[in-house]
């Protein structure tokens, strides 16, 4: 499986501080694969057999900064 991540990094340094800004958007595309199904067998009606049990969440976005002193 493949998850479609974009993440944009940016460096600063100042004197012997250095300082990383990144900003992370998970799902970009907003695509939504199965990631696991129903594989007991009873019936073929809506709660049988291959019936997807999840998906791939909705996208969203993760800020973080990291301080290296």
């Amino acid at each position: 499986m493949r998850r479609l991540t974009h993440r944009r990094p940016k460096r600063l340094r100042s004197g012997r501080v250095r300082t990383v800004i990144s900003f992370d958007l998970y799902n970009a595309l907003n695509g939504n694969p199965v990631l696991s199904e129903n594989a007991t067998y009873r019936d073929t009606t809506v709660s049988g057999w291959r019936i997807p049990t999840s998906i791939l969440p909705a996208r969203f976005a993760k800020f973080g900064v990291q301080l290296d002193f």
